[in-house]
């Protein structure tokens, strides 16, 4: 997400919304299973743990698997798959978010947008990576409309009453509409 949420990380910070100074715990719970508190704080630094736990774990079991509670926003979630790419492995990441979506055919937000991830090293090339949301389109494009001020094309979002909209400040109010529809939905749920 680039510099776009330093004052909104800065602020959460300044308001104990996240604790700034945390440091995570990772734990290996099973031979492949690490488990990761971030104490509350911001997610980077737990990731940056679970991925060198990955590293130094799927030699010996083959497949690993991490799982981090207690973070803050992860980011994009396709730089942290691709770090794992561009040390061999292959990769599957998912996030739940703040509610934003309704179920299918729903008009009150329930679900988050709900990021899925996926890398593959490629030999001789760069890893490929794949980095998507459960809804139509990323919330923050929504929210990069609102502030600038331009409207949304039809068919990202609806109102707080269910009708489309291209008016970001209602869509914000209402919900996003799910990718593919009550697929993307389903989607969101699995990943919840």
């Amino acid at each position: 997400h680039g510099f776009a949420r330093v004052a909104a990380y800065a602020a959460q910070a300044r308001s104990g919304k996240v604790a700034g100074a945390a440091e995570p715990v990772l734990v290996r719970e099973r031979p492949a299973l690490l488990c990761v508190d971030a104490q509350d704080g911001f997610a980077f630094p737990a990731i940056d743990a679970a991925i060198d736990g990955l590293v130094d774990t799927v030699p010996e079991t083959g497949l690993a698997a991490a799982a981090i509670r207690r973070s803050h926003h992860a980011g994009q979630l396709g730089a942290h798959v691709e770090r794992l790419a561009e040390r061999g492995l292959v990769a599957l990441m998912v996030a739940n978010t703040p509610k934003a979506m309704a179920p299918w055919g729903g008009a009150a937000a329930l679900f988050g947008t709900n990021p899925i991830a996926f890398a593959a090293p490629r030999d001789g090339a760069a890893p490929l990576v794949i980095d998507l949301s459960l809804s139509r389109v990323a919330r923050g494009k929504v929210m990069a409309a609102a502030k600038a001020g331009r409207s949304i094309p039809e068919g990202w979002a609806l109102d707080a009453a269910g009708r489309p909209t291209t008016d970001p400040q209602a869509a914000l109010a209402g919900t996003m509409i799910p990718a593919g529809d009550a697929k993307g939905a389903a989607l969101a749920l699995v990943v919840e």
